[in-house]
């Protein structure tokens, strides 16, 4: 009979989740076992599939605590702030800075393109991602509405395009000051913030 985790369910859950990412940022996705998951709070491997059926539900689970960071953003702190601090605060929180976050996120990427649920989840993951920038877009173009008015969803998307390839960059080359001076300076100018008229199509 397995041993009954502690908490209640949601808590329950939320600590194994907890202790997937951990042994995805140490091993990767392919050898992550419930055993090394139960190892980690101290619970026996019949208590996590108490939980989670598979391993494709658990990392589903993990990629989608990512994604619900994203939802619970609230931009009515960034009301009265000039776009490019709100647009930094984004960026700083939501920066894979730390190492296990970004072990988790590559390793995620690498699965979906086999995995058709786990690509239906990284999907999700974007299209929280786009939202939440898009939300943003859409409130400083109604507070300046002489500013740059390409339609707020494409603008998202690109500005998610430069987020991820500025993620890739720090993980190479780039060192963390770097990557923030170039998103604050790709914002201004998908923003047309700086007079590239260029940016705008005719």
């Amino acid at each position: 009979m397995p041993k009954v985790v502690p908490e209640y369910k949601e808590e329950a859950k939320r600590r194994i989740i907890e202790a997937a990412m951990e042994v995805i940022a140490e091993r990767g996705c392919d050898q992550l076992t419930f055993e090394h998951v139960a190892q980690k709070i101290g619970v026996t491997k019949g208590a996590v599939y108490w939980y989670f059926k598979t391993k494709d539900e658990l990392i589903t689970a993990v990629l989608k605590k990512f994604q619900s960071e994203f939802e619970r953003v609230n931009f009515d702190l960034f009301y009265n702030r000039p776009i490019e601090e709100m647009f930094l605060q984004i960026f700083e929180k939501f920066s894979l800075n730390d190492y296990r976050q970004r072990a988790i996120f590559f390793e995620m990427f690498a699965i979906a393109v086999r995995n058709l649920d786990l690509r239906r989840s990284t999907r999700d993951y974007y299209s929280s991602l786009v939202t939440t920038f898009e939300d943003a877009v859409k409130k400083e173009q109604k507070q300046n509405p002489k500013e740059n008015q390409m339609e707020s969803h494409k603008l998202a998307l690109l500005m998610v395009a430069l987020y991820s390839g500025l993620q890739n960059l720090e993980l190479v080359w780039l060192c963390q000051d770097e990557i923030k001076d170039l998103w604050l300076d790709g914002i201004q100018l998908l923003l047309n913030k700086k007079g590239n008229d260029g940016l705008e199509k005719k």
